[in-house]
C-alpha cells in the first residue's frame, strides 16, 4: 500500500471507545484518576484501537539502522563503522536495547534500512547510507518515500502477526545531526536551539555540528511545508523509516511509542 493510500486510512481517535474506557476505570474501586498519566495513556490506547479492553501483551521494538553521509563533516565522536557493529549486537542480545527488551518481554526487530555495508541484520535497505547533506540532498525524494513505505509495510506485517503495540528506535552514527536539522526546519527554530552534543561531542565538535547543519539547510533549502522534502534533503533513512511506523500505526489502529529525540522528530 502506498504512502498516500495509508494516510487516507488515518482517522481521529475513537471518542466512544475512550468514553467507555474512562467509565471502566472510573468504575473501579479506587480514587478517580488515581493512576494519573498511566490512566490517560490507557484511555488514549482505547481511542487508537477503538476497543476499551486493552491488551499489549505482544509487543516489539523496531530499531532502524542506517548510515549518514554527514559524518564526513566530523560531527560525531565515532566512525561510521560503529553503526554496523552495534546493529549486529542487537541480534546477539549484547546491546542495551536488547537486554531491556528481554526484561520487558518485548521482541526486538533490528532493520537495515540504509547501513553503509551489509550485515546479518534483516535487510530492508533503501540505499547504502545517505549522501553528505552539507554537499547536497541526503537522498532523493523517491528514496525518502520508499523508506517511509518500508516502515508502513513492517507495521502491517507485525499487525498481521498479532503484535499490539510497537516502540521505535534507531542506530546510526550521525543521526542526531540529521534529526536536529529536520527539527530546526519543521519547527522553524534556530539550529543552535535544536542541536546538542549527541553521544558526547566536545565543544569544538558541537560548533562543527551546528555549522554543518546550517550549511546543509542553506544549501538545500528544504520546504518546511513539505515533510518529505525536508526528510529527503536533510534527514536520514532511519528517520524516514520510523516516520513510516508512526503513519502505519495511525492508519492501522496500533499504538506506537515515541522514545527519545530522534524518534520524536520522526513522529
Amino acid at each position: 500500500m502506498t504512502l498516500q493510500e495509508t494516510i487516507g486510512q488515518i482517522h481521529p481517535l475513537s471518542k466512544e471507545a475512550m468514553d467507555r474506557a474512562k467509565a471502566h476505570w472510573d468504575g473501579i474501586a479506587k480514587p478517580l484518576h488515581s493512576l494519573g498519566k498511566l490512566e490517560d495513556v490507557l484511555i488514549q490506547i482505547a481511542g487508537i484501537t477503538g476497543k476499551e479492553k486493552i491488551s499489549i501483551e505482544k509487543r516489539a521494538l523496531l530499531t532502524f539502522c542506517a548510515d549518514n553521509g554527514v559524518v564526513e563533516e566530523n560531527v560525531t565522536q565515532s566512525g561510521q563503522e560503529v553503526t554496523a557493529t552495534v546493529a549486529e549486537n542487537f541480534l546477539q542480545e549484547k546491546a542495551t536495547a536488547a537486554i531491556l527488551c528481554r526484561g520487558a518481554h518485548a521482541d526486538l526487530f533490528p532493520i537495515d534500512i540504509g547501513m553503509a555495508r551489509d550485515t546479518k541484520v534483516p535487510r530492508y535497505k533503501v540505499a547504502y547510507g545517505t549522501k553528505n547533506m552539507a554537499k547536497g540532498p541526503a537522498m532523493t525524494r523517491q528514496e525518502a518515500v520508499q523508506a517511509i513505505e518500508t516502515g508502513i509495510r513492517i507495521v502491517r506485517e507485525l499487525k498481521e502477526k498479532g503484535y499490539q503495540i510497537l516502540a521505535t528506535g534507531e542506530m546510526g552514527i550521525g543521526n542526531t545531526t540529521t534529526s536536529s536539522a529536520v527539527a530546526a526546519v519543521l519547527l522553524g527554530k534556530p539550529v543552535e536551539d535544536m542541536t546538542g552534543r549527541g553521544a558526547g561531542l566536545t565543544s569544538e565538535g558541537l560548533v562543527r555540528k551546528i555549522n554543518a547543519i546550517k550549511k546543509a539547510i542553506a544549501l538545500n533549502n528544504p520546504d518546511r511545508s513539505d515533510a518529505i522534502d525536508v526528510l529527503a534533503k536533510v534527514g536520514g533513512l532511519d528517520i524516514a523509516g520510523m516516520a513510516g511506523v508512526f503513519i502505519g500505526g495511525a492508519a492501522l489502529g496500533m499504538p506506537v511509542v515515541m522514545d527519545g529525540f530522534i524518534s520524536c522528530v520522526s513522529a
